[in-house]
C-alpha cells in the first residue's frame, strides 16, 4: 500500500491499496569521476544517503485520484509518503497520467 498526502494541514490524500509498483529499493551513491590532463582520472566518492534516493510510483488511479494528485502537485512542495511501511518527505518531480495510468517521480527529502 502506498499513501500520500500533503505535509501542510489538509484534507488530501492518496492512497493506492495494489496494482501500483515502486522502485524505493533503489540506491545510489555521490560518485563524480573527473578526467585529468594527464589522460587519467579520479573519482570522488561522497558516500549514500536517503536523499540521494528517488521515489518511483507506477499503477492504476481513479478519475478521482488523478485531480486529487493534479491539484496536490500544483499546490504543495512537500508530500508524506508511506511506501511498505517506510515514511519519507518527498518533494514531487513529474507525474504523467495517461487513461488512468499514473507515472510519479518523487524526490526523497528525508
Amino acid at each position: 500500500m502506498v499513501s500520500i498526502t500533503p505535509q501542510v494541514s489538509s484534507t488530501y490524500f492518496v492512497r493506492f491499496k495494489e496494482n501500483y509498483k515502486s522502485t524505493i529499493q533503489e540506491y545510489s551513491r555521490r560518485v563524480n569521476k573527473t578526467r585529468t590532463i594527464d589522460g587519467s582520472s579520479t573519482i570522488d566518492d561522497l558516500g549514500c544517503t536517503d536523499t540521494d534516493r528517488t521515489l518511483y510510483l507506477k499503477g492504476k488511479i481513479t478519475e478521482a485520484q488523478h485531480t486529487t494528485m493534479k491539484y496536490m502537485i500544483e499546490t504543495y512542495a512537500v508530500w508524506t509518503v508511506v511506501v511498505k511501511g517506510q515514511c519519507y518527505s518527498c518533494a514531487p518531480k513529474n507525474m504523467k497520467c495517461d487513461n488512468g495510468d499514473l507515472e510519479l517521480t518523487l524526490l526523497v527529502k528525508e
